[in-house]
């Protein structure tokens, strides 16, 4: 048995995956972020400082340092695309390459999408299923059957564009509502039906699940991670209201996407709704469980860093 971990560098954050490894099966172990706090003042072209960069770097350090703790044998790291909207956004990788060691492997749209579909393979079974993967800043769909579209719309980007503090007044809910439907207009979306089935991945999807359990008292904790479209649509009309109860279970739920989860829930329930889709798959397998898997497979050469012996 061995333990591999998997750095992954986004303009918004740093995850970090530990997998348990027998033979060519996959075991998370643990899953850990840190959010940048740098990230909410992202544009593209943005030159960061060196204090920002620094910041980064102390971040990888501290999760080589968790992996150390966790008797993992073999560390990799990867750069999300999002990492382009930084500008020198290579010398930022060489100078942590050369400082930890740790070489990173840039990946574009196309490798993150078949990262994904290789995480979540299991739901290919499931008949005309979309997977819905929320970024930063933009919403990527992909299907088992080669469909991929990108749509310029992200928790983060929503947020940064129409929220003044930490959580949507009901004005700017409705400004977030408004932009999503338009570019959901415009996104050449397949028509209600062409889809039966979703599957949403990644951190925002998780976080969103978490308050849909909590608000709806659900409390196993084993199996698939299902949500249902009509309760979606009232755990959204709850979170738009001005009440303190809500920010007291988002601060509870979701603290590292505090500013972010509204804009998910928003996102989520308009797309789903344009789908005709009832019933709503999470998962908490994304790129780097994918990366990882490739590698597991010998299918992706990527180079690691010893961290036994």
């Amino acid at each position: 048995m061995r333990k591999y971990a998997i750095i992954d560098f986004s303009a918004s954050s740093l995850s970090l995956l530990i997998a348990k490894i027998e033979g060519l099966r996959m075991e998370g172990l643990l899953h850990t972020r840190i959010p940048l706090s740098f990230s909410t003042s992202i544009f593209e072209g943005r030159v960061l400082s060196s204090v920002e960069k620094l910041e980064v770097m102390e971040s990888a350090e501290s999760m080589i340092e968790v992996c150390r703790e966790n008797g993992v044998d073999k560390v990799y790291a990867i750069a999300s695309s999002t990492l382009s909207s930084v500008s020198e956004a290579d010398d930022l990788i060489r100078e942590i390459s050369d400082r930890l060691s740790l070489h990173i492997q840039k990946l574009d749209i196309a490798e993150e999408g078949e990262a994904r579909l290789i995480a979540n393979e299991r739901y290919s079974i499931l008949p005309r299923a979309v997977l819905v993967d929320f970024g930063s800043f933009s919403t990527k769909l992909y299907s088992f059957s080669n469909y991929l579209c990108t749509i310029p719309a992200g928790p983060l980007g929503l947020y940064k564009e129409h929220v003044s503090q930490m959580v949507p007044s009901i004005k700017e809910a409705d400004s977030i509502k408004e932009k999503v439907r338009t570019v959901l207009d415009e996104a050449n979306l397949p028509e209600e039906g062409y889809f039966e089935n979703a599957v949403l991945a990644g951190v925002y999807s998780w976080a969103l699940y978490q308050l849909y359990a909590d608000y709806f008292k659900l409390s196993h904790q084993h199996g698939e991670k299902i949500m249902q479209y009509k309760k979606l649509k009232k755990l959204c009309k709850y979170l738009i209201k001005q009440d303190n109860s809500r920010s007291l279970m988002i601060l509870k739920n979701a603290p590292e996407v505090m500013t972010q989860v509204i804009p998910t829930a928003i996102l989520a329930k308009e797309m789903l709704k344009r789908f005709g889709v009832s019933s709503i798959i999470i998962s908490d397998l994304g790129v780097k469980e994918g990366v990882l898997k490739q590698i597991v497979c010998s299918s992706r050469k990527v180079e690691g860093l010893e961290l036994k012996g």
